[in-house]
């Protein structure tokens, strides 16, 4: 039998790379008689038992193989994931040749380390935005350095007791201590992780959720006027010194309760100068190694469109001066311009770090002598602004892009007397007249 000769063009079934006239290392996918695709050298043949993963955090290769003992009536399976092909190939090769010569193979799973096993539930995560994945990475940290090479079958709640008290004495980056809200980061991540190794039937029972609410270190919720903010007076203070920076328009937008993220994705096409409105559609954001990333706003409440120059008139005027002096800026570079088609970007077109916007913030507060407040904290002053107008707690969400439950425990999480009180009053005055 003949197989039909296969073209010589074509992609990876798996990875989409494209084969040209590249013969080497590539296989055939067969139907029949006739080639219905191709695989590439640096993914599995569909006769492997090897799936090549793709996820924020790179390429992995996850191997399921039968690891049944000789007469067992009971189907055992060996499952592992890792880094490259060749590696999964050498580990499907042990699994089988242990099995045949020993009749048994320890899951390699059970054998697992907690780093190991981590590394598995972040490769997991896929959809989840890059920067919650490595804030996961940074958060779990402390916790992988005091259990990460402890097998993950043999860890107990006092493993866990024990890795929440190093961590409060010396489990910060340079060996001080950790905060108490870093500690509970690292738990809550621990304990996803550990319920990957629940439902995989590793353990019985994930250690980190057997350490009760009460033993876990507490620190007061920053929540409410707590919250660094500003007074209206000092906003205004801070726009009148804003104003003469060459990014004025954009910190007309900060004032107008954009996060640092929002500004920092906006598009010039995301601006209706015209309407003096700004549409949120896509955020950019730091990553912990200085790279930035843009993706979609954190939350379907934070696409919104926010009428700026309705607020801070004159804003539009600032936006339009920002947008002349980048085109001067464009026709001084030439060829050397990127047009990336954001705002804040700098003399070459090019997107600038968050972190120098948060910087400039700084120093234009300090000038102006106001006191020193966190970028982030212009959107709590807005809120509490917002709320001394007497606007409804729905109005204010809507533009600062919360949910109203989140806007109310946050700005006002003593709220709730009120309405229980004026419930109570009224109910009373039915009571009354009932009788």
């Amino acid at each position: 039998m003949t197989t039909q000769a296969a073209p010589d063009v074509g992609a990876c079934a798996s990875c989409g790379r494209p084969r040209g006239n590249q013969r080497r290392g590539w296989e055939p996918i067969t139907r029949g008689e006739t080639v219905i695709g191709w695989t590439c050298e640096a993914c599995p043949r569909a006769d492997e038992p090897i799936r090549r993963l793709v996820s924020v955090t790179g390429v992995r290769y996850r191997a399921v193989v039968d690891a049944t003992p000789r007469g067992s009536h009971d189907r055992k399976q060996a499952t592992r994931t890792l880094p490259t092909l060749s590696a999964a190939r050498e580990w499907v090769a042990e699994v089988r040749a242990t099995v045949v010569h020993e009749g048994a193979f320890m899951r390699s799973s059970d054998a697992a380390t907690v780093s190991e096993l981590a590394d598995r539930w972040l490769a997991s995560r896929i959809g989840v935005r890059r920067v919650t994945v490595e804030g996961y990475q940074v958060a779990m940290r402390p916790a992988l350095v005091f259990l990460g090479n402890r097998r993950v079958s043999d860890v107990r709640k006092s493993d866990v007791q024990q890795m929440l008290a190093w961590a409060l004495r010396e489990g910060g980056a340079r060996g001080g201590p950790l905060s108490p809200r870093s500690v509970q980061y690292a738990t809550v991540a621990l304990a996803q992780v550990f319920d990957v190794a629940v439902s995989d039937g590793l353990v019985a029972s994930n250690p980190v959720r057997m350490v009760k609410r009460s033993e876990m270190p507490r620190q007061a919720d920053r929540v409410g006027r707590a919250l660094q903010h500003w007074l209206p007076a000092q906003l205004v203070e801070f726009r009148e010194a804003a104003d003469s920076d060459p990014l004025a328009g954009v910190f007309r937008l900060s004032l107008s309760g954009l996060t640092r993220a929002d500004v920092h994705g906006l598009r010039w096409s995301d601006l209706d100068l015209d309407a003096g409105t700004v549409t949120i559609r896509q955020g950019r954001v730091a990553l912990h190694k200085g790279e930035t990333v843009i993706d979609a706003p954190k939350s379907a409440q934070r696409r919104r469109t926010v009428a700026f120059e309705a607020m801070w008139p004159g804003s539009v005027a600032l936006l339009r001066q920002l947008r002349a002096a980048q085109a001067a800026d464009r026709l001084a570079a030439g060829p050397a311009w990127t047009d990336s088609g954001l705002v804040v970007v700098d003399a070459l077109g090019r997107p600038t770090h968050p972190e120098r916007y948060s910087e400039r913030f700084r120093q234009i507060a300090e000038r102006a002598g106001l006191p020193p407040i966190r970028l982030h904290a212009l959107r709590h002053s807005l809120a509490f602004w917002l709320h001394s107008l007497g606007l409804p707690p729905a109005d204010c969400a809507a533009l600062l892009g919360h949910r109203v439950d989140v806007f109310l425990s946050t700005y006002l999480p003593e709220s709730g007397a009120t309405g229980s009180n004026h419930a109570a009053e009224v109910l009373g005055r039915a009571i009354a007249a009932a009788g």
